[in-house]
């Protein structure tokens, strides 16, 4: 059985981007936290090795949000080619997925 809710891994290259990422996709219920911490990076890119500082954020969203919360990070992205990892949640504390489930329930307005 596929998973309800996944973490989506992406990095950037500023903290003022990934906080505007993390506010984007809070704001439009796509995911109920963002997690933001400093990385170090050592990876290829064009035949050459380099080295980042970089901001990882780390968003619980439900799974079926996926395809919607990875063009909300691309659209807000900086890089040619971002990190944007969705990894399944297979298990999580009922009280925690309960909550993440009402922080992403997009609220339909009736006016």
């Amino acid at each position: 059985m596929p998973s309800l809710y996944s973490i989506v891994v992406t990095t950037c290259g500023a903290k003022e981007e990934a906080e505007r990422i993390a506010a984007r996709l809070v704001d439009q219920c796509l995911s109920g936290c963002v997690q933001m911490f400093p990385v170090d990076s050592i990876y290829r890119w064009e035949s050459a090795v380099e080295k980042a500082k970089e901001w990882m954020l780390v968003c619980k969203i439900r799974a079926s949000d996926y395809d919607t919360a990875e063009a909300a990070i691309r659209a807000a992205h900086s890089y040619a080619v971002p990190e944007i990892i969705e990894i399944g949640i297979e298990r999580g504390a009922q009280a925690y997925l309960a909550w993440l489930e009402e922080a992403t329930r997009r609220q339909i307005s009736t006016s």
